[in-house]
């Protein structure tokens, strides 16, 4: 009886003990502008026998977690024990409007749940600019928002769309760009459009730096669109825990006084999460003026051509190679057409494949698309190149229009050891030099057939051999010059330690060598631009020494001895800019280019 007296007493402990447990959630503030964080706060009574974790998943619904930590107290007060134990818990909203906190589990314990206010920024501002400035409205007034524009809102299909991304910083926030989520549709291209800028502007009497992000979107089909969604993830700092917290009255209490956030030695990382609002355009269709030719939509297009060699003599068996650009604003350059170089009675011609690129130039899109063609005449004569003509539409205008190279007559002439002078009989000689005839008049000129056929003769054997080093003598000059003419544009770098290789040109004194691996070192860098003189070089690796070392090495390159170039002062030059672009490189810096004063 005695020991069911002792069991009966300690299970009753243990129940008034259960019992006497509480699961307490609050939050530090209820009102809190979307993409700013706020605490949540689990507090456990009477915890000295619970060591379970509370459940932390239903909050993934609705909240980014992104910091928790915990901390226990115990009291003794006139001998009675009590321990408390709290979680603090970094939450970010993932929406607006009013967001529950569901009721979180400890075991057999539950918390209430708490209805939370996100409001948007720009209510937030509205809020704060209505209440005046008490410390309610400084809790609800965003230190930073983002939001987009479009200049655009009834854009062709492909049609270049501008798209602006505006992030307004009251001062200390970093990070990277602001970044697109792939939602698998292809419904946009989206390309950078131009380096970000900053500005500066006061809204209700605070300073605020206005940062923007340019882009340049293409819509893949017609009909309403919504514009891609762009989203920043960044951070502001805060003294740690021993020093002032300068945005303490914000939160009601320091962040890093209630554990949220990655504290360091020196300060405290506090989360932003920002995005912009949905925006829906209307995008039309491919107009039926276009009449099924190939879809350009773009501000202005333009054909033009070179000829290697320049103003070159057309002669028979003999390779001349042209180079037509096709040049478009406002497209991508799978948007280009490929050029297609019609068939030339008296001609052969050798087409290589088209290489397209893309570039900025004034914040547009600029797509060139480079097709080289060889032509070896094989008939005496005028010979007529027909015209080449790329359609296109006028966005600007809403017009059809035709990018064209006219029509143009060349004179070819006898080779000097051409089939025609050997098998021709009575064949008059050629002249000493052909042009082309610049005359811009599209009606072909008949090409000239050869002279008549020679009579018969018993020596076929010598004619066929004739024949046969003709030929050869037509593939061996293509192969020759498409492999002097072929673009570098492809080639990609096989240098795999820019800084050894620089540094050992420069001590070869291999001043071309040099030029061209400190533009491939720059390309690597800066893979949006492409390095194509020094003065590109100076102007990515700021430095005064530099650019006199690259001055000398100017000088160097057209210098008859290059043995007098100093190549131990361009080696430290280059070493200091170097290591700095290196570290560069390494260190996180806020939003890349942006707080440049």
């Amino acid at each position: 009886m005695k020991k069911f007296g002792i069991a009966l007493a300690l299970a009753l402990s243990f129940s008034f003990q259960a019992l006497a447990q509480t699961l307490t959630a609050t939050v530090n503030r209820n009102l809190v502008p979307e993409g700013e964080a706020f605490i949540l706060t689990l507090t456990l009574d009477e915890a000295q026998n619970n060591s379970l974790s509370p459940d932390l998943k239903p909050l993934e619904n609705d909240f980014s977690v992104y910091s928790v930590s915990n901390s226990s107290q115990i009291n003794i007060i006139n001998g009675v024990r009590s321990d408390t134990k709290q979680w603090n818990i970094g939450l970010i909203a993932n929406k607006t409007g009013e967001v529950s906190i569901p009721a979180i589990k400890l075991g057999n314990l539950s918390s209430k749940p708490i209805v939370m206010k996100i409001i948007s920024a720009e209510q937030a501002a509205q809020n704060a600019a209505a209440s005046g400035n008490t410390s309610a409205s400084q809790s609800a007034q965003p230190r930073y928002s983002m939001k987009a524009e479009v200049n655009t809102p009834h854009p062709y299909v492909q049609q270049q769309v501008d798209y602006t991304v505006t992030i307004l910083d009251t001062g200390g926030l970093q990070g990277d760009a602001p970044y697109f989520k792939d939602n698998g549709s292809n419904d946009w291209i989206i390309k950078t459009a131009a380096a970000p800028t900053v500005d500066s502007k006061t809204i209700n009497g605070k300073t605020i730096r206005e940062i923007k992000f340019h882009y340049a979107l293409f819509p893949q089909k017609s009909g309403k669109l919504k514009l891609p969604q762009a989203y920043f993830r960044g951070f502001y700092l805060t003294q740690d825990r021993v020093a002032y917290d300068p945005f303490e009255d914000l939160f009601g209490n320091s962040l890093a006084g209630s554990g949220f956030g990655f504290a360091d030695m020196f300060a405290t990382q506090n989360p932003v999460n920002l995005a912009t609002k949905p925006i829906e355009i209307e995008v039309k269709p491919i107009p039926e003026s276009n009449q099924g030719s190939w879809w350009l939509p773009a501000e202005s297009v333009e054909l033009y051509s070179e000829w290697e060699p320049q103003n070159p003599k057309f002669m028979v068996g003999e390779a001349v190679s042209r180079t037509i650009y096709l040049k478009a604003t406002g497209v991508v350059e799978n948007q280009l057409p490929e050029i297609k170089f019609p068939s030339i009675n008296g001609i052969k011609q050798y087409p290589e494949k088209p290489i397209s690129e893309s570039r900025l130039n004034n914040d547009k899109i600029v797509s060139i698309q480079k097709a080289v063609d060889v032509y070896i005449p094989n008939t005496e004569g005028n010979i007529t190149l027909p015209e080449i003509r790329v359609p296109w539409f006028n966005v600007k205008t809403n017009l059809m229009e035709v990018a064209s190279l006219p029509a143009t007559t060349i004179k070819v002439a006898a080779g000097k050891n051409s089939v025609a002078e050997e098998l021709s009989s009575g064949a008059p000689n050629g002249a000493d030099s052909a042009t082309v005839n610049n005359n811009t008049d599209s009606t072909p000129n008949a090409p000239l057939a050869a002279s008549s056929a020679p009579s018969q003769s018993n020596n076929y054997q010598t004619y066929f051999m004739i024949a046969v080093a003709f030929f050869l003598g037509i593939v061996f000059s293509y192969l020759l010059l498409k492999s002097r003419l072929s673009p570098k544009d492809d080639r990609k770098s096989e240098i795999k330690d820019f800084r050894a290789y620089i540094i050992k040109k420069a001590q070869e004194k291999d001043l071309r060598g040099l030029r061209d691996g400190l533009f491939e070192w720059c390309e690597q860098a800066h893979p949006e631009q492409k390095v194509l003189n020094l003065r590109e070089v100076i102007k990515f690796n700021p430095d005064k020494d530099f650019e006199q070392a690259i001055n000398s090495l100017m000088k160097g390159l057209y210098a008859d001895n290059a043995q007098d170039w100093d190549s131990e002062s361009f080696i430290a030059a280059f070493e200091k800019v170097y290591k700095r672009s290196k570290g560069a490189q390494k260190l996180k810096k806020p939003l890349p280019e942006l707080y440049q004063k």
